[in-house]
């Protein structure tokens, strides 16, 4: 692919070091809600944001039959949402509803319906949540006044309650504001890291609990499937970062890496295989894309500061936010950015997939031409991606054959909804789940409507 440079390293510089290899280091500091439009029942797979990792994966099927897809529902945006632009949480799947965190409240809806399964409200303004849940536990920081983030709260997502609500103090009873905290569940312990001292807490009670021994401060953690666990270390307030390979069950490294100088951690794109992002010192854009080899050895630097990758959804330190990167097994699907806008705003793209065993392109698939591409999971063994909708005509999902990049059309979205999904989707994100599509925003101030689902 044009203007994206690679280097292959294979033995690298990885520490690949065992257990408590970093331990001899010091420890530093560190909706309104209503509805619209109700209507249908969906069937079909799973998968939000995509696999990662060496699961096994099915094997890939023929191309599924078009569907036309319908508009099941739209949730209006919280007139409170309506007034400022704070960031919506990822949304959490249940078995029957989809839940979302907004700026005063943690609102489950139901998944066919849309209709509000149930709302508790946020005792302050809600600042940022762990993007995934555990066990139908997931959890919220945020502050009694604006901006002050000195709280922490767990929802339970299966019964609509909260379980409890503590103070974000440090060992020596402190507040600190944990504005762009990264949470992290794991084993039943919530974690919320940022640069300052991780705080640790039981999910189901709350209890406090003594953070894991790095030898430095934990920035962050992604944890795969409860199982699985990269952790982010940092030494000094502007050290050298680590990253490390960590079983969830006891808390001990498998291997670390020690990221190249000049270079820090920007966000998580896979837990397995490893991929991680990285910047250049004092520059808040992505400059690489590292992979890590199963023993913690630099595998692959993939540059992308001089490639036309789009990193706009990746928030700088805000672990496991990159949305519109799906990786499976060996494979990353990334969407390309380009600065030419086409008379509507839309901008003309495409979807690139780069083997992670060579840090090259495989193939790059433009569908239909000048529109906005993004992917957003696997499905039978497939790639999903969204064709953003134009003023005129409506999106499209395509299931592209992994091996080749050839596309067919999966689902078609409706042409009487096509005025909501363009202002949607232009400042939302998609995700695929149990058969439904949806686009949500990705904050407040977009448009009356915060969220829409199709099957």
């Amino acid at each position: 692919m044009a203007g994206a440079a690679t280097v292959g390293i294979a033995q690298g510089t990885g520490t690949g070091t065992g257990t408590g290899s970093v331990k001899k280091r010091r420890t530093a500091v560190i909706l309104g809600l209503g509805l619209l439009l109700v209507v249908g029942l969906g069937t079909g797979g799973w998968l939000v944001w995509g696999r990662s990792g060496n699961d096994p994966a099915p094997k890939p099927k023929g191309p599924p039959q078009a569907v036309d897809a319908k508009l099941d529902w739209m949730a209006p945006t919280p007139a409170v949402d309506q007034e400022k632009s704070d960031r919506f949480s990822t949304p959490w799947f249940t078995k029957d509803n989809i839940v979302l965190r907004t700026r005063k409240t943690v609102t489950a809806y139901n998944a066919e319906t849309g209709k509000p399964s149930w709302s508790i409200p946020v005792p302050g303004f809600s600042c940022t949540s762990s993007p995934r849940q555990e066990a139908g536990i997931a959890a919220v920081v945020y502050g009694k006044e604006e901006f002050a983030c000195d709280m922490v709260m767990a929802v339970d997502l299966e019964h609509g309650r909260a379980l409890w609500n503590r103070e974000l103090t440090d060992s020596r009873g402190r507040k600190d504001s944990f504005d762009t905290g990264n949470l992290s569940l794991a084993r039943g312990v919530l974690t919320v890291a940022d640069v300052l001292e991780p705080r640790v807490y039981a999910a189901n009670n709350g209890e406090r609990r003594k953070p894991n021994d790095y030898g430095c401060r934990e920035t962050g953690t992604v944890v795969k499937n409860d199982s699985e666990q990269l952790t982010i270390a940092q030494c000094q307030l502007f050290g050298r970062y680590f990253v490390m390979n960590v079983d969830p069950r006891t808390g001990l490294e498998k291997w670390t890496w020690k990221v190249l100088d000049g270079l820090k951690v920007q966000n998580v794109l896979s837990v397995n295989p490893a991929v991680i992002v990285v910047a250049r010192e004092n520059d808040t854009s992505p400059s690489d894309i590292v992979v890590l080899d199963d023993k913690g050895r630099l595998k692959q630097l993939i540059s992308v500061s001089s490639g036309p990758y789009d990193f706009e959804d990746c928030k700088p330190r805000l672990l496991d936010s990159c949305r519109r990167a799906v990786v499976d097994g060996n494979t990353l699907y990334l969407p390309t950015s380009n600065d030419k806008k086409m008379t509507d705003g839309v901008f003309a793209t495409t979807v690139v997939a780069i083997d992670l065993d060579t840090g090259k392109p495989r193939w790059t698939a433009g569908f239909d031409g000048n529109r906005d591409y993004r992917p957003v999971a696997m499905h039978d063994g497939r790639l999903l991606v969204y064709q953003d909708p134009t003023r005129d005509e409506s999106g499209k999902l395509y299931s592209v054959d992994p091996a080749t990049g050839k596309s067919a059309v999966f689902m078609r979205l409706p042409q009487e909804s096509v005025a909501q999904e363009f202002t949607l989707a232009r400042r939302g994100t998609t995700y695929f789940h149990d058969g439904r599509f949806f686009v949500i925003a990705e904050e407040g101030l977009t448009d009356r409507t915060m969220m829409m689902s199709f099957h």
